[in-house]
């Protein structure tokens, strides 16, 4: 299995969480790729068997609360019949965040296997390493069901 990790970071708390991702996936024998989504390596993109791609959370809360910088993901090469994996980092809430970033995903036709928020920064900031296991494990197990089938 090969997976590219893409993201967007400003203040390194998804940066952070991207190569936590990738660490646990290569902890697992999975060949990864972690890229920034403006310096990718499009190669190892096209041929990866799923894209994990995140941002961070940008707005007020509950008040036009949304995916960061969404312009420099749709530099991104073509995600349509992809499987797509995304994950936000946040420091309130993620809700209407994911709720975007999933339409997003979806309007350009991506094969949508997995979402997550991953709590970074803020009051009452915890370990995600649990989190961040379980969203890479579940990953792991859709794409071998759907390989199996």
């Amino acid at each position: 299995m090969k997976i590219a990790v893409l993201y967007q970071s400003v203040r390194g708390g998804t940066k952070r969480a991207a190569h936590a991702i990738a660490k646990n996936f290569q902890d697992k024998g999975v060949i990864v790729g972690i890229y920034p989504v403006t310096d990718i390596d499009a190669q190892f993109v096209l041929s990866a068997d799923l894209l994990v791609i995140g941002t961070w959370t940008d707005g007020f809360f509950g008040l036009g609360a949304k995916p960061a910088q969404i312009g420099k993901l749709n530099t991104l090469p073509n995600i349509s019949h992809r499987k797509t994996a995304l994950f936000v980092t946040y420091e309130i809430d993620p809700t209407k965040s994911l709720q975007q970033f999933e339409h997003w995903a979806l309007d350009r036709g991506a094969d949508l296997v997995g979402k997550q928020g991953f709590k970074v920064r803020g009051p009452f900031r915890k370990d995600i390493a649990e989190e961040i296991e379980s969203f890479t494990e579940h990953l792991i197990m859709s794409n071998a069901t759907t390989k199996s089938q």
